[in-house]
């Protein structure tokens, strides 16, 4: 049976078949989603390449070595990754594979199909951990020298500065609005003006200013979105946190 081409077509390639069970259920209650391929390994990803061409790819970060294979055969997928934990390796996985979305494998069904949509509507997905991993390599790329104040250079106030550390921790409109005991609608009232006076549009560039201009406290603190910790080797570790989109 040939894949109903007007819908969106999409392929999940998961070595875990109790994720596969959940998320291809959830999939099912999507009318305009068209699942027309399921595998859980390399040698099914592999063989499904000259067979169909579809939008969406939902691949584990453990198949995700396949890249290059596939990625000829699929030039136009949008991929949706799969990472068990989100730290450096994966965001560069990410970025290499060209991946639209990065999403924790302990993820619900429903993060994962709000990530295919922000995909789909030509939009970028990361969770607030994949965000704190993503600003603190954006951070280790500065320069030393300490920016003159970003009250003088760009007028934010000191309320829209701090709104603009949270954003980059990953914050949704609600926790910042509980954080700082304000309304939601004066938080994206706060929004617009931030936008506005800095000439941009969307929370991941809003994060990325952040980082460079040292808006965000140091990883590592208690209170932060995302939790720094050194293991035995020395590499750091990040506490997962839940997915939200971080876009628009």
């Amino acid at each position: 049976m040939k894949p109903n081409t007007s819908l969106i077509q999409i392929v999940v390639a998961a070595n875990d078949s109790k994720f596969r069970r959940a998320l291809l259920a959830a999939l099912q209650s999507e009318p305009r989603f068209d699942l027309v391929g399921e595998v859980s390994d390399a040698a099914g990803l592999l063989g499904l390449g000259g067979q169909l061409q579809p939008d969406i790819l939902v691949l584990d970060s453990a198949l995700a070595g396949l890249g290059n294979s596939f990625l000829s055969a699929w030039p136009a997928v949008r991929i949706v990754l799969l990472a068990g934990a989100i730290d450096e390796s994966h965001i560069i996985q990410a970025l290499r594979l060209r991946a639209r979305a990065i999403v924790p494998k302990t993820a619900p069904p429903h993060i994962v199909l709000q990530s295919i949509r922000s995909v789909l509507a030509d939009e970028y997905w990361l969770g607030p951990d994949s965000l704190a991993v993503l600003v603190q390599m954006l951070r280790d790329l500065l320069p030393g020298p300490e920016m003159e104040s970003l009250n003088q250079r760009h007028e934010l106030s000191a309320r829209e500065q701090s709104i603009v550390a949270m954003i980059a921790k990953g914050h949704s409109n609600k926790q910042i609005s509980q954080e700082l005991f304000i309304s939601e609608r004066t938080v994206k009232h706060h929004l617009t003006n931030i936008f506005g006076k800095l000439g941009l549009s969307t929370r991941l560039q809003l994060a990325s200013f952040a980082a460079a201009h040292r808006m965000v406290p140091n990883a590592g603190r208690a209170d932060d979105g995302a939790t720094a910790r050194s293991n035995s080797a020395g590499r750091a570790q990040r506490r997962p946190l839940s997915p939200v989109s971080l876009i628009g």
